[in-house]
């Protein structure tokens, strides 16, 4: 029998290593743990955990179907607009209507956990949605090019493809930095019309990401100071602005050139310079129409065409 002393020490010595084992367990359970996740906030301004990785997303925007086949989650994007036409994948996938008309049954039978849609689509919509229990996030389409790369990471985070998302939008990034880089010796900057192939003379207005898209580009857009989107122009009003280059949105080359020569036909444009000088330039609609990744590669396209100059180590 120890004398009480010794079973005090003892007591007191084995307490002490009980309480720096228990302690030392807690610090590395706590280190095992998930960290606690923050919410996000959408462009709605609603809360978003983002939670385990979605199996079944549904896509209300072409281009954000392309950010997500860009991320490699094409196989788990169940149900995409009639738009999302790219890549060729999307075509084979369920249609579950417009941007602005999706059909909520169509949608509620693909079992979704995750619906990406932008701020087009109607907020009564989008509020039935939510109000129904689905779990949707709302992006915003940008104004600015620079804009496309935090919208991409900000849906890497939502889908849990952050390490993803950041290598696309850093090399996105590089390519739309090295396009404005070889623009800093460019002295003139031609006035440029972006027009829309098709039926009367559609053209982009100073709130948007295709006014920003000829700026960048090197060139002066003609219809900056127009507030809306979307305008429609006559003759005169084009005669008026002078442009010296057009660039067309078209859907293919045919379309561009059924389009193209609707302008030189047309007597009220002879003395539009562009037109006198036949200096037309197409870009595929889809990709440079689409707040996506190919938007970079139109940026691009249109900067090599009109200031080739800049870019002999391209050619």
């Amino acid at each position: 029998m120890l004398p009480i002393e010794q079973r005090r020490f003892l007591l007191s010595k084995n307490s002490l290593i009980s309480l720096i084992f228990l302690s030392i367990l807690s610090i590395v359970a706590a280190s095992l743990a998930p960290a606690q996740t923050k919410p996000l906030r959408d462009a709605l301004g609603f809360e978003f955990f983002p939670g385990s990785p979605p199996e079944r997303i549904i896509s209300l925007a072409p281009n954000l179907t392309e950010i997500l086949f860009s991320l490699g989650l094409g196989d788990r994007v169940v149900g995409v607009t009639r738009f999302c036409n790219y890549p060729a994948e999307a075509k084979k996938i369920n249609q579950v209507g417009g941007i602005i008309d999706p059909n909520l049954e169509k949608i509620a039978s693909l079992k979704p956990d995750l619906i990406l849609a932008f701020r087009g689509t109607p907020l009564p919509v989008l509020d039935r949605m939510r109000t129904a229990g689905f779990r949707l996030f709302v992006l915003n389409e940008g104004e600015t090019i620079e804009e496309l790369f935090p919208l991409i990471r900000i849906v890497g985070q939502v889908t849990g493809r952050e390490r993803q998302a950041a290598e696309l939008s850093l090399n996105l990034e590089r390519r739309y930095e090295s396009v404005i880089k070889k623009l800093q010796t460019v002295e003139s900057r031609p006035r440029v019309l972006l027009l829309l192939s098709g039926p009367g003379y559609w053209t982009s207005g100073g709130r948007g990401f295709l006014n920003d898209l000829l700026k960048k580009a090197g060139g002066e857009p003609v219809t900056a100071e127009t507030p809306d989107r979307w305008v429609l122009l006559n003759p005169e009003e084009i005669l008026g602005l002078a442009p010296e280059a057009v660039v067309v949105l078209a859907s293919s080359a045919e379309a561009f050139e059924s389009f193209k020569g609707n302008l030189l036909r047309n007597p009220s444009l002879k003395a539009v310079p562009a037109v006198a000088k036949k200096r037309f330039f197409a870009l595929d609609e889809d990709s440079s129409s689409r707040f996506g990744p190919r938007l970079i590669q139109a940026l691009e396209e249109l900067a090599r065409w009109l200031h080739p100059q800049a870019f002999i180590d391209f050619l």
